[in-house]
């Protein structure tokens, strides 16, 4: 049993990984951006995604705020992952089926309440402000 979690583990670890890897443009320099305009225009030494409008802080929030956003769909594609591997490895056990479904319904669940979260702030804050 031990073995076997293990194997998921770098299983799950490995399509992280190999997600990441996919969402990088090959030969892209990694140097900073510019955040915000006019005075408050700030260079970062890592570059987060900022689109260089309005306000440095606000700019480097919201970028931020996509990263996070990109990192909260990894982890729930991991977790259904996972527990797609956990159901298939049950062999008709009633509690570690269970255990699976009970994972794939929590992950569903947590996606939906940050997708509708996300709407809710997109909605509550003007401007378009998370895009």
């Amino acid at each position: 049993m031990m073995i076997a979690q293990r194997v998921v583990s770098v299983i799950v670890l490995a399509v992280v990984v190999l997600a990441f890897a996919l969402t990088t443009t090959p030969g892209t320099s990694y140097a900073g951006t510019t955040c915000g305009s006019g005075d408050t225009e700030t260079t970062t030494a890592i570059d987060i995604g900022c689109e260089g409008k309005g306000n440095a802080i606000a700019d480097m929030l919201f970028a931020i705020i996509r990263i996070l956003s990109d990192g909260v769909g990894l982890v729930v594609i991991a977790s259904i992952v996972f527990a797609g591997i956990q159901y298939s490895a049950s062999q008709g056990n009633p509690q570690e089926t269970a255990k699976a479904v009970n994972r794939i319904r929590s992950s569903v669940f947590a996606l939906l309440i940050f997708i509708f979260g996300y709407a809710i702030l997109n909605y509550l804050i003007p401007g378009t402000f998370l895009h």
